[in-house]
């Protein structure tokens, strides 16, 4: 099977998408005049390539149309036809559209959603991730405070031993009781207002 990609209808314009009517027309009219003028010296691919401009132009000229186009364009690894740009995509797409039994319109409502939930677990991922390098920096300090105290007696360094242990053990739990207030409670609650932000 061969795999062909498509050209986004900005590309197809040699337009961008901050390009105006007034611009999309202008260029679309000069291309279509030469296009026009190969068709009528019989060049096959130039019927092709009218058809291809013309649907490009009024997509893009049609305010909602192009809003339409430009969201759905959003999804890097689409196109608005349901292609991909890559054949592994391509298949990919087939085999969950034919699968789930589902338009090309719920697909992406689909991808966004999960667009969304990956970038929640990521954003709570780092944060989390900050919270337990600042707790193990800190776990380093007093280790590391402990081995630099010197001491000259054996009682000396039986008591700070004892203590150490005991400290360590102290920190560690309150860390770890810490580490369930911040992911469950002040994380949960500013996923909440990310999520708001998003509505």
């Amino acid at each position: 099977m061969a795999w062909t990609k498509r050209e986004t209808y900005y590309a197809i314009l040699g337009v961008t998408k901050e390009s105006t009517n007034a611009t999309i027309e202008a260029i679309y009219l000069k291309e279509l005049e030469f296009w026009q003028r190969l068709e009528g010296a019989g060049i096959l691919e130039a019927k092709e390539k009218i058809l291809e401009l013309t649907r490009a132009y009024l997509t893009l000229t049609n305010p909602i149309k192009r809003k339409e186009y430009d969201s759905q364009l959003d999804f890097d690894f689409v196109l608005l036809d349901g292609k991909a740009k890559d054949p592994e995509m391509e298949e990919a797409y087939d085999v969950y559209r034919l699968g789930h039994n589902k338009t090309y319109q719920e697909i992406l409502v689909e991808f966004s959603k999960f667009r969304e939930e990956m970038g929640d677990t990521l954003w709570v991922l780092k944060k989390t991730t900050i919270y337990m390098v600042l707790n193990l920096l800190l776990y380093s300090a007093l280790i590391l405070i402990h081995s630099l105290w010197i001491t000259n007696t054996d009682e000396e360094k039986k008591w700070i031993d004892a203590a150490s242990g005991w400290g360590s053990g102290i920190f560690l739990v309150l860390s770890a009781v810490g580490y369930l207030v911040f992911r469950f409670r002040f994380l949960k609650k500013e996923l909440e207002k990310r999520k708001e932000k998003r509505s």
